[in-house]
């Protein structure tokens, strides 16, 4: 059997220390990054048929709560709809979360 020696023990400390630090922060971003998401939460909106001259701004300015930015809104109704666009058209039916502050 094979015997090996440790010529430097600082150095092979700092070497076992760093890979353990390694190995918990692999750990520790890996079971932050999985996340889950619950079924029975609940999220209220509102359903909005556009009509014409009907704009996300003017929904945004409509069902924001108060002191909120208008182009956050904006963005949420977007993310929220799957918009790619800020085109919405007569006849679509649009939701719009209800943001508590």
């Amino acid at each position: 059997m094979k015997k090996y020696r440790i010529v430097n023990k600082t150095r092979f400390f700092l070497f076992v220390t760093f890979v353990f630090a390694l190995f918990a922060i692999t750990i520790t971003l890996l079971t932050n990054s999985i996340k889950v998401h619950s079924m029975t939460m609940r999220e209220e909106f509102h359903e909005i048929r556009i009509c014409e001259g009907d704009t996300l701004w003017n929904l945004a300015l409509e069902y924001m709560p108060p002191k909120y930015d208008i182009r956050k809104m904006v963005y949420d109704i977007k993310e929220y709809n799957n918009l790619k666009t800020s085109y919405i058209f007569p006849g679509d039916i649009i939701k719009i979360p209800i943001i508590e502050k």
